[in-house]
């Protein structure tokens, strides 16, 4: 990807899934790697235990980065739960995982961007990961995902626009079905992994490496004119 070598990225939520495939992938690109997580084994270069619901933690993560590697160029906002078992339908679902929900997905992502963009250098961009359960009614019973992902995306449009004039640009990858741990509960059943791949135009899940790629783009120099977009990364799952 044009422009990515020795580039500075924190990427939060890196130690597993898709968040640990981008960090990987920017690292391989020759970009310097930081990782925000609240487990150990993110690659990189810093590797940082915080919880991005936390804003001191988030704060003072940053500044980690930033004594470490002189500033950033670029923010992965990646870091999320989907409290399966315990999210649900409006009627039935607690608000302690409603608010834990928000807390990491949607705080946790205004968080990183609120502190890592005024770390940024100049041409520094911000991605987040979204969803498609954000946009679309495709999540039926994941009540506070789907909402603190539509948050997300609105927080990638309204950044986007403020920031601009700044040259700093915003955007978001929106995954679908992904091989990921937080997906196991359909992964390891071979009639719902069936059901759900059927729904999926190209007839599979995407591989974390799949998301990764795009994130990459987007975090390149050949995305120089891309700014406010949700790009879905989806197998067609919302195109249809």
């Amino acid at each position: 990807m044009k422009g990515l070598s020795q580039k500075r990225a924190l990427v939060t939520g890196a130690a597993s899934g898709i968040g640990r495939a981008i960090a990987q992938r920017l690292a391989d690109e020759g970009v310097r790697v930081a990782s925000i997580d609240t487990q150990p084994g993110a690659p990189g270069e810093l590797a940082l235990l915080a919880d991005v619901a936390d804003e001191a933690a988030v704060r003072n993560a940053v500044a980690d980065v930033v004594n470490a590697f002189g500033g950033l160029d670029v923010i992965v906002a990646n870091a999320a739960v989907q409290l399966t078992g315990r999210d649900a339908r409006a009627d039935e679902l607690e608000l302690d995982a409603w608010q834990r929900t928000l807390d990491v997905n949607l705080t946790g992502a205004f968080l990183t961007a609120k502190h890592g963009i005024a770390a940024l250098a100049p041409a520094g961009c911000v991605v987040f990961v979204a969803s498609p359960a954000g946009l679309y009614g495709i999540a039926r019973g994941l009540v506070a995902y789907s909402a603190s992902k539509a948050g997300v995306a609105g927080l990638v449009r309204v950044l986007a626009a403020d920031y601009a004039p700044d040259g700093i640009r915003v955007n978001a990858v929106l995954p679908g079905i992904t091989e990921t741990a937080m997906n196991h509960w359909w992964m390891d059943d071979p009639v719902a992994r069936a059901e759900i791949e059927g729904s999926v135009p190209l007839g599979r899940a995407a591989k974390p490496a799949e998301i990764a790629g795009a994130v990459a783009f987007l975090a390149s120099d050949d995305a120089s004119y891309v700014t406010g977009a949700l790009w879905a990364v989806d197998g067609g799952l919302t195109a249809v």
